[in-house]
């Protein structure tokens, strides 16, 4: 069974929202093995800006955003304060890699 790892980049709602609502229901329902969920680049501030997303996203999968752009960004304090679980992502998006995830962009 596959194992998908969704990285959310987009700084458009319109993009973000098919790839949470999927990434969700893939896993609520079974539909692959893993999904794991990834938000790097301006889809963090997008992200912290919306309330209703952001919460969707946290309350159904437990996603990592970047580090490294949340500090170049100044919003990692900000992020913090909603809950976000922070970390440098290079490693661990090449783990997920090696171990067989795919990768899915939005």
């Amino acid at each position: 069974m596959a194992k998908i790892l969704i990285w959310l980049s987009s700084n458009k709602k319109e993009i973000l929202e098919p790839g949470i609502t999927y990434g969700i229901n893939a896993k609520k329902h079974g539909w692959v093995e893993d999904v794991k969920f990834v938000i790097f680049g301006q889809a963090e501030k997008l992200l912290l800006e919306d309330e209703e997303l952001f919460n969707k996203l946290q309350e159904h999968a437990e996603p990592i955003f970047c580090k490294y752009i949340a500090d170049q960004i100044g919003i990692t304090e900000n992020l913090k304060q909603k809950g976000a679980k922070i970390k440098y992502v290079g490693k661990y998006i090449s783990n997920l890699i090696n171990d067989g995830y795919e990768v899915l962009t939005f």
